[in-house]
């Protein structure tokens, strides 16, 4: 039986749901669409898997939360990461 999950697009964003979804593609199946102002997520244990779906919608929830973070993280420290990269690079003596 597929399970509904209604997620706000103003806290998690669509790449986040999709790298969620992907890391519990061994456990889940997860469907996903975009309806105004929200991802939602059709969820099914893998057919033949016994699974408390319960249990693994919770993980899927912290993974959820875990991915958008990341991608947080990812934006704000952009800048530093090209920055290393920037001098990194520079001193390797390669011409362009």
């Amino acid at each position: 039986m597929t399970q509904k999950l209604e997620l706000d697009a103003a806290v998690y964003s669509l790449e986040a749901v999709q790298k969620a979804a992907y890391r519990f593609i061994d456990r889940l199946t997860v469907l996903i669409h975009q309806e105004p102002g929200k991802v939602v997520c059709g969820i099914d244990p893998i057919a033949g898997r016994v699974i408390a779906v319960e249990h693994v919608i919770d993980d899927f929830k912290r993974e959820l939360l875990d991915q958008q973070l990341r991608l947080k993280i990812k934006t704000e420290t952009e800048p530093a990461r090209n920055l290393i990269l920037a001098y990194a690079f520079s001193r390797t003596g390669l011409q362009g």
